[in-house]
């Protein structure tokens, strides 16, 4: 790699909204020992953090123009580590939970394989759709419901829990569908 490539990489890595990142990923650890412990408000406020410092960084990046292909890669990683990790967190009160973590697991890992063979096809990372907005918002509302339902004392029934989980399941597995479509569409025009 020349030096300037790496002088472009050092600054892509260091913006304001990848530091941003950064911190939302070094949250991880601490909202989740503090959820297993019990200690839910310090949780919560954690991860009140993590979920500003999500809307900040592209705010930031779009506002003063500093969107870097380092931040298209590690934000939606972040994203995914931040849902993955509460998924984790609230499998300890709804077990069922795991289907979630499941499903976004595998979700995941999908298509990061499939944007692989895109890009060695020679296409472009594409951004979000607004199918998987949508899917992260209900999923992100869920979780964020099921995490503060014990802070303010407030009483969920495991039947209503299991509903949002299996909704959430649903709709993680209809947006995984979308987007394989998609990435096999886009996948042909670059064969053709």
């Amino acid at each position: 790699m020349s030096g300037k490539n790496t002088s472009n990489l050092r600054k892509e890595l260091f913006t304001v909204p990848n530091i941003l990142v950064y911190i939302r990923i070094l949250l991880i650890p601490f909202y989740t020992v503090f959820y297993a412990q019990g200690k839910y408000g310090i949780a919560l406020i954690l991860l009140a953090i993590a979920f500003f410092t999500d809307f900040l960084d592209g705010k930031i990046a779009r506002m003063f123009n500093c969107v870097t292909d380092v931040g298209k890669t590690i934000d939606p990683i972040a994203d995914k580590l931040c849902q993955f990790s509460i998924a984790l967190c609230l499998m300890f009160k709804y077990p069922l939970m795991i289907s979630v973590a499941a499903v976004l697991f595998v979700k995941e890992i999908s298509m990061g394989i499939m944007g692989l063979v895109l890009l060695d096809k020679g296409g472009k990372v594409f951004g979000a759709m607004w199918y998987g907005k949508c899917s992260t918002a209900f999923v992100d509302l869920t979780m964020v419901l099921l995490l503060v339902a014990p802070v303010f004392g407030i009483g969920i029934s495991d039947m209503f829990a299991n509903v949002l989980i299996i909704a959430c399941d649903a709709i993680l597995i209809v947006v995984s569908v979308l987007y394989t479509r998609l990435f096999s569409v886009k996948i042909k025009e670059l064969t053709k």
